[in-house]
């Protein structure tokens, strides 16, 4: 049996992830996901005091991880809409992997406000039974789980037809696995016949996106309707928020699928090569139209009096290194000229580059988005500093860490690679 299994391991891992360097990521990756099961642990036995939320700062780390992984995932959901929704048919080239991986951040971004919220199960349960259509916090858990479930059958839509070519080439229990993954049994149907319609996943597509940005409205309207944050409050979060989302979807699938090439040693297929790039100058654009925005925001709230001291924490306060070296340097101004640069070279690895510092920033962004508007008027004599505990740390550390273990294991396993998905009238 376990011959077995090893022979069909073989057949599968290529000779990059037989390396070592293969089992060291993953063997990494395995240890932040155990590390962060340990501090969850320990969080159900003594209460979520050992992640030392303060009555002032209640929402931390956790949560500004919950908003980064969701809107990456409504950005990637964007993007690739593009493709199979909007009709340019040269972004269907990312719509497996961009898909897949809108659906794994919006899974672990949920796991992280489900540990902040201590008693998920009981959210779900009385968000069902007990409906309040006036809660914006109610819509957008509604819309998520909508969300969820269509981007979860948009990849599956795109995997099928890869799903049935590996389990005719499969043999033994991979080719009943991959058999059944496909519902290859429904070909022969009236069913099958509508699952081959390219009109269903073009349908299913604009439902995912929908809901996703109608959630992720939803999101900056919750934090834009709180009145008594004034960093928050304001009409200027929701759209910003969908900006924002857009140019972190692109960042995303460019540092992703060109990492996994680079790590995998493949060719980038010529066609890919030249929608990256194009994808790269995208992301130049809305990185300058993001910078306007926040230059907006700034100068909007100096000259309003409630949002001046809020403002002042990120020009010259506890917040400035991160606003300043983090998002404003790293996150937005930086990347622009490399990304510029490495099109006009033809440099891959440039774009790599900047749309990885791009993801940083943004990170960073959303950290201080979150922690910095709920000091203003509640502390009064300001925050000195802040900083997450050690335990929040460990606990992200090991969401994102699951989160790329998630993908490795898709990447080997399930459809991601670059190709068009076939057309049905």
């Amino acid at each position: 049996m376990i011959n077995q299994i090893k022979k069909h391991l073989d057949l599968i891992l290529n000779d990059m992830e037989r390396s070592p360097a293969f089992y060291i990521w993953v063997s990494i990756l395995l240890s932040m996901v155990a590390v962060a099961g340990y501090a969850l642990l320990l969080s159900l036995i003594y209460s979520l005091e050992i992640f030392e939320f303060s009555i002032h700062v209640i929402w931390v780390t956790m949560v500004s991880n919950y908003v980064f992984l969701v809107v990456s995932s409504t950005g990637l959901c964007i993007v690739t809409s593009l493709g199979h929704v909007f009709g340019m048919q040269r972004y269907e080239l990312v719509a497996k992997r961009g898909v897949f991986l809108a659906l794994i951040t919006i899974i672990f971004g949920m796991i992280s406000i489900g540990a902040h919220l201590g008693h998920p199960e009981r959210a779900m349960v009385f968000n069902a039974l007990t409906p309040n259509f006036y809660s914006a916090m109610w819509w957008m858990g509604t819309l998520y789980t909508f969300y969820i479930v269509f981007i979860s059958v948009e990849y599956w839509l795109l995997a099928r037809d890869e799903l049935k070519k590996r389990a005719e080439q499969a043999e033994g229990v991979e080719r009943t696995i991959f058999g059944y993954l496909a519902l290859k049994k429904l070909d022969d149907s009236r069913l099958g016949a509508v699952l081959k319609d390219h009109k269903l996943l073009q349908a299913v597509g604009a439902a995912a996106l929908v809901s996703g940005l109608s959630a992720h409205n939803t999101l900056g309207a919750l934090f834009g309707h709180i009145e008594a944050r004034p960093l928050w409050y304001g009409s200027y979060y929701p759209v910003y928020f969908l900006l924002s989302a857009s140019f972190c979807g692109f960042a995303w699938l460019l540092a992703v699928s060109i990492g996994t090439y680079k790590l995998k040693r493949e060719e980038i297929p010529e066609d890919y090569m030249s929608l990256i790039f194009e994808m790269a100058q995208v992301l130049a654009l809305l990185l300058s139209v993001g910078l306007l925005f926040t230059v907006y925001k700034m100068g909007f709230g100096l000259f309003t009096p409630i949002k001046v001291k809020p403002i002042m924490l990120f020009l010259k306060g506890p917040f400035s290194i991160a606003f300043w070296l983090f998002e404003i340097a790293i996150g937005t101004v930086l990347p622009i000229p490399i990304l510029l640069y490495a099109v006009g070279r033809r440099n891959i690895t440039g774009v790599l580059v900047a749309s990885s510092m791009v993801l940083v920033g943004v990170y960073v962004m959303r950290y201080d988005f979150v922690v910095a508007a709920q000091i203003y008027p509640v502390i009064k004599n300001g925050l000195p500093s802040y900083l997450p505990t050690f335990m929040e740390v460990l606990f992200i550390g090991g969401v994102l860490g699951a989160l790329f273990l998630t993908y490795t294991l898709g990447a080997i396993f399930l459809p991601l690679k670059e190709e068009r998905h076939g057309h049905t009238a």
